[in-house]
């Protein structure tokens, strides 16, 4: 409300997107592009809140890594529906790949999974183990965040702190403001994820 300058910024990105839209009809283009618009991080808690979710840009709570994700795809996707189904930046190019109907080079590792089919419906769970984060510092994030890694697999989220060897779990699905912390009251969740962090790290 007191930020002029990210208002500014915020007006910028809007009229962006305003701009390449009218290009896009102008070219006749608009019904067959597929346009996405996401984000790489966070909000920064020192100008935004991203309540009710916890922390924000640089740290790996929910506050720092869930993102706007909008797409239109007009006559592929459904409009004005929202799914609740995870997906990360990654998965854009295994997606796209399929939308194109073009086969992965089989020399490549992907790191993410094809979401078509959640794209197409919303409520499609994708074809995954989990989602992984790997944030190395060398020191501590001037907006607070800390070296770590993390993984979500289903509603569990398990963050591992580099700098002391600590981990935290939650449960998404009652705690989406990750303000509990149950790994030790779940250590079978927790050492079963830890493990995996470690291994997809490997």
């Amino acid at each position: 409300d007191h930020n002029p300058h990210l208002a500014a910024m915020l007006e910028s990105i809007d009229d962006g997107v305003g701009l390449i839209m009218e290009k896009l009809k102008e070219l006749e283009l608009a019904k067959n592009t597929i346009l996405i618009f996401s984000s790489d991080n966070g909000g920064e808690t020192n100008v935004t809140s991203n309540a009710p979710l916890r922390g924000g840009k640089s740290q790996l709570y929910e506050g720092g890594i869930r993102v706007p994700l909008i797409m239109r795809w007009p006559n592929k996707i459904p409009a004005g529906k929202i799914s609740s189904q995870p997906t990360v930046n990654v998965d854009f190019y295994p997606t796209l790949l399929e939308t194109v109907d073009i086969q992965p080079d089989p020399a490549q590792k992907l790191d993410g999974v094809s979401m078509l089919s959640t794209w197409r419906n919303p409520n499609a769970m994708p074809k995954r183990d989990a989602i992984y984060w790997h944030y190395p510092l060398e020191k501590p994030h001037f907006l607070g965040g800390r070296s770590g890694g993390a993984i979500r697999s289903g509603s569990w989220k398990l963050i591992e702190f580099f700098d002391t060897d600590k981990v935290e779990l939650f449960n998404l699905s009652v705690d989406g403001s990750e303000k509990d912390n149950v790994s030790e009251k779940q250590p079978e969740v927790t050492k079963r994820l830890h493990n995996q962090l470690i291994g997809w790290r490997k």
